[in-house]
C-alpha cells in the first residue's frame, strides 16, 4: 500500500515525499545512478583509451613498415598499396627538402610536435584533431634522408565509445528499473513498524497487531516496538485507574457525584424526562463511631446493595413506566445516594422511593452485629425542577432537607416553596453571619421576679435580631439556623459577653440585678466551656455571682462529666448555674443530684397546662416539691396570668418570669421599666402598711407590674 494512502498517512505532515521509504527510494535510486553514470563514463574512457592505444600501436608499426620499405626502393605507387593494405586514412613521403616523394598528405599539415621529435632522430607519435599521427625517418638507397608520415582516423573508436556507452547506460537505466521498485518495497516493509508506531503514538490504540508483529522483531525496531507497546499498557492501566478516580467512588464502585452530573446533564440538553432521588442513609456514622471505621465501610457496602436491590425489584415488578430506563445508581457524599430513572414520572419516583424505604426496614448485618439504618430522600423531577443538573440537584437537596426535617423513613419530593425555603435560609445564614460580624444583633432582657418579697430579682438576656428587610427574626428560627451553620458558640459568647457588660452596668448604678444566659447545647459541648464563659464574664467587669447560666436539661444530662468538670470552676467563681427547661427531658435524678447547680427552671409548658391538665400540675407540684428537698431555687417560665402566678406561688415556687411582668425589652427600656416598678413596689408597701380598707392585699404587687 502507498504510503500516502496509508490509515493516518494524512494532512501536510504526512505527505509521499516526506515519508522514510520515498526519501530512502530517492536516495538510493540518485546514488546508484550516480554510480552507474560514474562507472560507464569510466568504462567508456577506458575503452576509448585501449582503443586509441591499439590504433597508435598499429599506427606506428606500419610507419616502421613503410620506413624499411622506403630504404629498399618502393616505388610511389608501390608506397600507395602499402598505405591502403596498412588501413591508413593517409600516408607520404616527404624529402628533406620538403618535396613530397610518394603518396597525398592530408588537409591538415602534420603536428609540429611530430617535426619536433623527429628533429631528434626518433619516430614519432601523436593524437590531435581526431586524427592518430605517425612519423618515421627513412633513408633512401641514395643515401637521401626522407620522412614516413602516416595517420589513422579515431572517428571509429570514438564511435564504438559512444554505442558502448548508450548501450551501458540502457542497461543501467533497465537495472534501475527493476532495483529501484524492490529496493522501494524493501525500505517500505522496514519502515511499516515505525510508521505504525507514529499511528500508534497519535492515535492511542492504533495499528496494535502491526505493533505486536513488529514486537516480535530481535533487532532495534523490535525493541522500540515492545518498549512503545508497554507505554501503551501503562498508560491505559493510568487512564483507567484515572477514569475511576474520577468518575468512580472507590469504596461501593458506584459513579460518583461527577459522573451523575454529566449524566444529567446529557438527559437534560436533549429534554428528557427524568426523575432524581437524592437519598441520605441515616446511622452510618454512628456505625463507624461505634464499631470501627470497617465495619463503617461494610454498612456502607450493604446500604449500597440495599439500594441496587430497591432499584432492580422496581424495574422488574414493572413500576417504571412505559419508556423509563434502568435506574442510575451514584454514590455522591459519605452518608448519601443519588438514584436518576430517566423516563420517571413523579409517580413512579415515588413508587421507587418507597422500594428504596422498605429495603431498609429490616435491620442490617454488619460483621456480627445487627444495626438499624434509615434513609430520608427527596424528589426532583426534570426538567419541571431544573432544567440544569445544578438547578435539578439543588431542588432535590431541598426535598432532601424537608425529608431529613420530617424524620426517619420520610420522603418528600420537590417543590418551589422548598426551594425558596432553602435559597431563604441560604440568605438568612449569610445575613446572620454578616450581623454578628457587625454587631447587628440586639440583647433583650425579660424580669424575673422573686415571688415572696414581690420584687424584681433579675432578668434573663435573650437575643434578638432585627434584620433590616425582614424585621424582627423569631429566635427560634436563627438560632436553631446558627447552630446548624456552625454559627452558635460565636453567638452564644456574644450574648454573655453583651449581658455580662450590661449587668456590671447596672450594679455600678445602683442596680443590684442578676442577668441569667441561656447557654446552647452545642456551646456547653465545648472542653473549654467554662474557662471562656469566666475569661468573658470578667473582661467584660461583671461580678460572677450576678451572672446566671441556664444549661438545658438535655445538655446537662448527657454528658455528666462534662458537665461537672466545665461547671465546677464557674461554680466556684460564685456563677449560678440553672437547669433549663427542667422536665422535658429524660432526667436521671441520681445524676442530677451530683451536679452543681443552683435553680430549676419549670419548662413554660406546663406552667400554660397547669390550670388545665391535672398531669401538668403534678410536674409543676412535684419540681418545685423536688427542688425544695434538694435546697435549690425553681423558676417558672411562661406566666402570663394572675391565676398562674397564684398557682406557682401556692406550691412554693421561688421566681417567676413571664408576659404578666413583662415582655423583653432593651436595656434602656429594661432600666425605665424597672424604676417604674420600684416606685409601683413603694407604693404597694406603703399602702399596705396603712391602716384601714384602702391596703393593697398581698398579691396585689403582681397586677401592678403587670401594668
Amino acid at each position: 500500500m502507498p504510503y500516502a494512502n496509508r490509515p493516518g498517512a494524512g494532512g501536510s505532515e504526512d505527505r509521499w515525499w516526506r515519508g522514510l521509504a520515498a526519501r530512502s527510494t530517492l536516495f538510493l535510486g540518485g546514488a546508484l545512478t550516480l554510480v552507474a553514470a560514474a562507472a560507464i563514463i569510466t568504462s567508456g574512457l577506458y575503452l576509448r583509451d585501449a582503443a586509441i592505444s591499439s590504433i597508435e600501436r598499429d599506427l606506428a608499426a606500419a610507419a616502421q613498415r613503410l620506413a624499411t620499405a622506403i630504404g629498399q626502393d618502393v616505388t610511389p605507387a608501390r608506397f600507395s598499396q602499402l598505405s591502403e593494405a596498412a588501413f591508413l586514412d593517409y600516408g607520404y613521403v616527404v624529402g628533406s627538402d620538403g618535396a613530397i616523394l610518394a603518396g597525398a598528405p592530408p588537409s591538415a599539415p602534420a603536428p609540429d610536435t611530430l617535426s619536433d621529435s623527429l628533429q631528434a632522430g626518433a619516430a614519432a607519435l601523436t593524437v590531435e584533431r581526431g586524427f592518430a599521427h605517425a612519423a618515421a625517418p627513412a633513408m633512401l638507397s641514395d643515401g637521401s634522408p626522407v620522412t614516413v608520415h602516416v595517420g589513422r582516423s579515431l572517428s571509429e573508436a570514438y564511435a564504438a565509445m559512444r554505442g558502448m556507452i548508450a548501450r551501458a547506460a540502457l542497461a543501467a537505466l533497465a537495472l534501475l528499473a527493476v532495483l529501484l521498485p524492490l529496493a522501494a518495497l524493501l525500505i517500505d516493509r522496514v519502515a511499516a513498524p515505525l510508521r505504525a508506531l507514529t499511528r500508534a503514538v497519535t492515535r492511542p490504540g492504533a495499528a496494535e497487531d502491526e505493533l505486536r508483529r513488529a514486537g516480535e522483531r530481535r533487532d532495534e525496531i523490535g525493541a522500540l516496538a515492545r518498549a512503545h507497546l508497554s507505554i501503551a499498557r501503562n498508560l491505559a492501566e493510568n487512564a483507567d485507574a484515572l477514569h475511576r478516580l474520577t468518575f468512580d467512588d472507590p469504596l461501593t464502585r458506584l459513579p460518583n457525584r461527577g459522573s451523575l452530573t454529566s449524566r444529567l446533564t446529557a438527559a437534560l440538553q436533549v429534554g428528557r424526562k427524568l426523575a432524581l432521588l437524592r437519598v441520605e442513609v441515616v446511622g452510618l456514622a454512628r456505625v463507624a463511631a461505634g464499631l470501627g471505621q470497617q465495619r463503617g465501610d461494610d454498612a456502607i457496602l450493604g446500604a449500597a446493595d440495599r439500594l441496587r436491590m430497591a432499584s432492580a425489584g422496581w424495574a422488574h415488578a414493572g413500576l417504571a413506566q412505559a419508556g423509563a430506563d434502568s435506574v442510575f445508581l451514584a454514590r455522591i457524599s459519605d452518608s448519601g445516594f443519588a438514584m436518576l430513572a430517566l423516563g420517571a414520572d413523579g409517580e413512579a419516583a415515588e413508587q421507587l422511593a418507597r422500594r428504596a424505604v422498605e429495603a431498609f426496614e429490616a435491620p442490617m448485618p454488619v460483621g456480627e452485629h445487627f444495626v438499624t439504618l434509615s434513609l430520608a430522600i427527596g424528589i426532583a423531577i426534570g426538567p419541571d425542577d431544573g432544567d440544569e443538573a445544578d438547578g435539578l440537584l439543588r431542588s432535590a437537596s431541598a426535598a432532601l432537607s424537608a425529608a431529613r426535617s420530617a424524620g426517619p423513613q420520610s420522603v418528600r419530593a420537590a417543590d418551589a416553596g422548598l426551594n425558596q425555603l432553602a435559597y431563604g435560609r441560604l440568605r438568612l445564614e449569610e445575613d446572620l453571619r454578616r450581623a454578628l460580624d457587625q454587631n447587628e444583633l440586639e440583647v433583650h432582657f425579660q424580669p424575673q421576679i422573686a415571688l415572696k418579697p414581690g420584687v424584681v430579682s433579675g432578668a434573663e438576656a435573650l437575643v434578638r435580631w432585627r434584620h433590616p428587610i425582614r424585621g424582627l427574626v423569631p429566635p427560634t428560627e436563627f438560632v436553631t439556623l446558627a447552630e446548624e451553620c456552625g454559627l452558635v458558640e460565636q453567638l452564644g459568647r456574644f450574648v454573655l459577653a453583651e449581658a455580662s457588660r450590661v449587668c456590671a452596668g447596672w450594679t455600678a448604678r445602683g442596680m443590684p440585678l442578676r442577668v441569667a444566659v441561656n447557654v446552647s447545647t452545642l456551646q456547653f459541648r465545648n472542653p473549654r466551656f467554662g474557662e471562656s464563659a469566666l475569661e468573658i464574664i470578667r473582661a467584660a467587669g461583671a461580678d460572677p455571682s450576678r451572672i446566671e447560666l441556664e444549661i438545658t436539661e438535655s445538655a446537662a444530662m448527657g454528658d455528666p462529666e462534662h458537665a461537672a468538670r466545665e461547671l465546677a470552676p464557674l461554680k466556684a467563681a460564685g456563677v449560678r448555674i440553672a437547669i433549663d427547661d427542667f422536665g422535658t427531658g429524660y432526667s436521671n435524678l441520681a445524676t442530677l443530684t451530683q451536679l452543681p447547680f443552683d435553680v430549676l427552671k419549670i419548662d413554660r409548658a406546663f406552667v400554660l397546662d397547669a390550670l388545665n391538665a391535672p398531669a401538668a400540675r403534678v410536674v409543676v407540684g412535684t419540681v418545685i416539691g423536688m427542688a425544695d428537698n434538694l435546697g435549690v431555687e425553681t423558676v417558672a417560665e411562661g406566666v402570663e396570668t394572675e391565676e398562674q402566678l397564684d398557682f406557682v406561688v401556692s406550691h412554693g415556687c421561688t421566681y417567676a418570669q413571664g408576659y404578666l411582668f413583662g415582655r423583653p425589652m432593651s436595656a434602656d427600656a429594661f432600666e425605665a421599666w424597672y424604676a417604674n416598678r420600684l416606685v409601683a413596689e413603694l407604693r404597694a408597701l406603703a399602702d399596705r402598711a396603712a391602716p384601714g380598707p384602702s391596703a393593697v392585699p398581698h398579691w396585689g404587687v403582681g397586677a401592678l407590674m403587670a401594668s
